[in-house]
């Protein structure tokens, strides 16, 4: 019963500490004139956040994090908070966070139950996660370039061309970062006691 409590206490303090990594790492960024949204490291954030935590955790790490910022804190990039960040122009690629941290941890735990010969498994160990974090970014730019085309009344092939292809190579090197630190975290993450 102490170990089970002992368990849950581990996971919602991990919990909570993926919701400040998240709101410390969307501050890092790089503001580019005439760029409607920021280069930021949020989206590492999130991918980590996946690839460490259990998919029911990962999807409330993030949730409190819209939660927090839609409360006013100043959690999203450029310590902007409140309901108006959430419906503004960009706010659909903050809203698709929850969606795209669990379906990156759905796939890790995928990954983590394949049974197969050492070479394959750790080929796997990297692909299935590699495509969910792609899949998942998918996901973030669809609800998002809609949201912003809608919002800005613009068409999709715009919202596009500012809001996905100025990013697109950026965030498939946070994909690749955070594959390898979540190769590294795993192990010293989980190795954590909390009495």
């Amino acid at each position: 019963m102490r170990s089970s409590r002992q368990l849950t206490t581990k996971k919602l303090v991990l919990t909570s500490m993926f919701t400040a990594v998240i709101c410390i790492m969307s501050q890092i960024q790089i503001v580019i004139p005439l760029q409607p949204i920021p280069f930021s490291l949020s989206l590492l954030a999130i991918f980590l956040t996946g690839a460490l935590l259990e998919p029911k955790y990962a999807f409330l790490a993030t949730l409190a994090y819209l939660l927090l910022g839609a409360f006013g804190l100043p959690v999203f990039a450029g310590f902007k908070g409140g309901i108006q960040a959430l419906t503004g122009m960009t706010g659909g690629y903050i809203v698709a966070y929850p969606i795209m941290s669990f379906i990156t941890s759905l796939t890790y735990q995928i990954s983590s139950k394949i049974k197969s010969h050492s070479s394959l498994k750790k080929i796997l160990h990297i692909v299935i996660p590699a495509f969910g974090m792609t899949f998942s970014l998918f996901i973030c730019y669809l609800i998002g370039t809609l949201w912003f085309s809608h919002v800005a009344d613009t068409t999709i092939a715009y919202g596009l061309s500012v809001c996905v292809v100025p990013f697109l190579a950026f965030d498939l090197i946070k994909i690749v970062i955070a594959i390898g630190l979540a190769a590294i975290l795993r192990k010293a993450l989980y190795n954590i006691n909390i009495d």
